[in-house]
């Protein structure tokens, strides 16, 4: 024969794993509500790095501007290569010692 069904056992082991899953559901939404706080903290700092990104990159953008008109502004007040002036140098001279050889004859 079998044995009676034990009711309290099975009310026992009910209420344990009642409890269990309820601990377990709290534990989960309390870590669930540590995520979300980190995920706020996180964010905000995502926010404030991407400001400070923008604003190097702005930063940034105007000393290309300022530098590209400082370059333009040197190359126009450049008066010439050495090399340009040294050829016109050695032609006069050569032109110089011609006309001097010249006058000499």
């Amino acid at each position: 024969m079998q044995n009676p069904f034990d009711w309290e056992q099975a009310m026992e082991t009910t209420r344990r794993s009642v409890a269990a899953a309820s601990s377990n559901s709290e534990n989960a939404v309390a870590g669930m509500v540590r995520l979300l706080e980190e995920i706020g903290h996180h964010s905000s700092d995502l926010a404030t790095l991407t400001k400070a990104v923008n604003l190097l990159g702005e930063q940034q953008s105007q000393q290309i501007v300022h530098s590209k008109a400082a370059l333009d502004l040197a190359q126009d007040h450049n008066p010439g290569s050495p090399r340009l002036v040294s050829w016109g140098l050695l032609i006069l001279f050569a032109v110089g010692v011609a006309f001097g050889a010249f006058i000499v004859s």
